[in-house]
């Protein structure tokens, strides 16, 4: 059968789309290694992946054939709970960047006008973390600026930072297990991704005993133990947790739809929570 000349020209442009994606991931891997931001282990799974990704990429915009090997379906839970969650995520890191950078910055007029770059408000939020290492809150701030701005490896690397300086944050203990969950999820090895989600799992433990009332953190270590924990009743109680503590919050739509999937009723507005 021809193949339609406008797929095929949206087949090469997506192929080329990957290609630049994954070259320049390769540069931001090394820059990453040489500002000591990665350690050897994480380093050497992404760095296999990446380069036999961009190598089947390449050799398919070469010969005209896409051969490069199809990834693994996902369950489930991960196709509708966590891709919709992961939306969500973004929403949060841009709504937190907001209101870390809503305050006028120096160098701002009054309207908010202003010739700050991305660049000059990393500067600026490193800073404020070297001026004051102590305050979590900037430590928390940099971290979403990084994870907004695409820098995932200081992104985490902040976030550790805000647990160091407040190991029972659970702010910090919360987004610290969601990025390592993000992060997994990318990484070739089998071993290296075990260690992230347990470590991830370990996290969300001490950020719902930290703070109970804390929604997020149900909601992230809901989405963990359903998947790839499979624990079911469970995740089914954590949904229900957020659900009541937030009714209307970012992930409340997410939440629903999970207990629907499973044959589980959400809570109504005046539903006590379940303890953890």
């Amino acid at each position: 059968m021809t193949k339609d000349p406008e797929h095929e020209k949206l087949d090469r442009e997506e192929l080329e789309r990957e290609r630049d994606f994954l070259l320049q991931s390769l540069d931001d891997l090394e820059a990453e290694r040489a500002a000591g931001s990665i350690d050897d282990e994480s380093y050497a799974a992404l760095h296999d992946d990446y380069t036999a990704r961009a190598a089947a990429t390449l050799r398919a915009l070469r010969d005209g054939v896409d051969a490069r090997p199809a990834r693994p379906p996902a369950s489930w839970p991960r196709r509708g709970v966590v891709i919709g969650g992961l939306i969500a995520f973004a929403v949060i890191a841009a709504i937190a960047l907001a209101a870390a950078l809503g305050a006028r910055l120096p160098g701002q007029t009054s309207s908010g006008n202003t010739e700050v770059t991305a660049s000059d408000r990393r500067e600026r939020l490193e800073a404020a973390v070297k001026g004051n290492p102590g305050d979590v809150e900037a430590h928390l701030a940099l971290a979403r600026f990084l994870e907004r701005d695409g820098d995932t490896f200081n992104a985490l690397r902040a976030y550790d930072d805000a647990l160091a300086v407040a190991p029972d944050n659970a702010d910090a203990l919360a987004n610290a297990a969601r990025l390592r969950y993000i992060v997994a999820g990318q990484l070739p090895s089998d071993e290296a991704r075990t260690r992230y989600v347990e470590e991830a799992r370990d996290l969300l433990d001490r950020a719902v005993s930290a703070d109970p009332d804390y929604a997020n953190a149900h909601y992230y270590r809901a989405v963990l133990l359903l998947d790839p924990y499979g624990e079911t009743d469970a995740a089914i109680a954590e949904f229900q947790r957020y659900l009541v503590l937030e009714p209307a919050g970012l992930f409340a739509e997410q939440a629903r739809q999970a207990l629907a999937d499973v044959g589980a009723d959400a809570p109504g507005s005046d539903t006590v929570p379940p303890s953890t």
